[in-house]
Parts: structure tokens; sequence; C-alpha cells
């Protein structure tokens, strides 16, 4: 069997997923230069060069094309997070290394220009309102949550309630980079300013939750 044998099951598949990908780039594009509403599927097959039935057959309509946006755009976030069954040493270090992940996922363009679409068309399109916050806000905090609680059980931060400092983490490292990152008003930040931002925050956090590590 030659090596272009071996390689050739794999295409029609790497193939669909381009084209799938090829649909969601357009279409978030049309969505932030068009608005939702104003978008058609002939658009989004005409920017994707793809065809009306690859539209329907992956995503169904535009609003699963939306949904599939959003998905993809979480998934992303939860990776950054981790699995609910990983559970590091709390010690600063270690806190840092998962803000920067997080931020730098949350501020990457795709999750960026995700989040200005359901800002955007939230109050037209409720469903994905809804959908966008427990697919992502809600999921991402319950598993910092998680976590917290078992490192304040094994006595690696202070005994405040867990979810209030899931919710305390998340805002600090995220501070003020998101929110000037999603009104286009910075350009996007560097590896060493977004490190610099988050070992700052954590300082902080670790001397407002009261930490016992060394």
């Amino acid at each position: 069997m030659s090596d272009d044998d071996k390689v050739a099951p794999c295409r029609p598949q790497a193939r669909g997923l381009a084209r799938r990908q090829a649909m969601l780039d357009a279409a978030t594009e049309l969505f932030l230069e068009k608005g939702f509403e104003r978008t058609s599927l002939s658009d989004i097959v005409d920017r994707s060069k793809g065809s009306r039935s690859t539209l329907y057959e992956q995503f169904g309509n535009k609003e699963g094309l939306l949904r599939a946006m959003v998905e993809d755009a979480c998934s992303r976030l939860w990776q950054a997070i981790g699995s609910p069954a990983d559970t590091p040493s709390f010690t600063e270090d270690a806190l840092v290394e998962l803000g920067v992940r997080f931020v730098q996922t949350a501020l990457a363009p795709n999750a960026v220009a995700v989040y200005r679409i359901v800002v955007a068309e939230g109050h037209r399109v409720p469903d994905i309102a809804e959908f966008f916050f427990d697919s992502g806000p809600r999921i991402i905090q319950q598993r910092l949550t998680n976590r917290f609680r078992t490192a304040s059980e094994a006595g690696e931060l202070g005994r405040d309630a867990p979810e209030v400092m899931a919710q305390v983490f998340l805002g600090a490292v995220l501070g003020d980079l998101y929110v000037r990152q999603t009104l286009g008003l910075a350009p996007c930040c560097g590896a060493a300013q977004i490190e610099a931002h988050v070992r700052a925050a954590v300082r902080i956090f670790l001397d407002g939750v009261g930490r016992s590590m060394a």
C-alpha cells in the first residue's frame, strides 16, 4: 500500500472540516459586518465559497451557524480552564498559568468576535444569549468553583465561599483587558502584557482570600 493510499481515507473528513470552518469564518465576518438579521444564507455561501447543501447539512440554518460559533468559542475556554478532574497545586505560579491560558483564549480574535455578535444580537435571539451564558460563563465558573472548593478544603486557599472566589478570580484576571478588546479600544495584547496583568491580579487575589502556601 502506497503512502497516498494510507492517507486517502482521511481526506474526505479533512475536507468536510475545512468546509465547516470556512462557513463559520464567513458567518462570523458577515454577522459583524452586516448584523445577524441582515446576513442571508446566500451571503454566507458566497463568502465561504461553499454550497447551501453543505450549510444545511452542517448547521441546519442561520441560527444553527450562530449556535455552532458559540459552541466552538466556549469549548476553547473549557480547554483553557481544564477538565473538572484537573486540580493543580494552587501556588501563585499555578494560578498565574491558569489565568494566562484563560485570558489568552478569551482575548483571541474569534472569541471576541463571537462575544460581540452575541451581545449585539442577544435581544433579538434570546435563546442564543441564554445558550452562550449556559455554555460558557456558567460552566467555567462552576468548574473553577469546584476547584477552589477543593483547594479551600485542602487548606491551600482561605475559607471564603468558593463561588465568590471563582467570580472574583475571573473578573480580576480579565480586568479591563477584556473590556478594551471587546470595545476595539486596544490592539491584541502580547504575551508579556497578559502575564504581567494576570500575575498582579493573582497576587491581589491571594492576599484577599488568604494564602496558606509559602
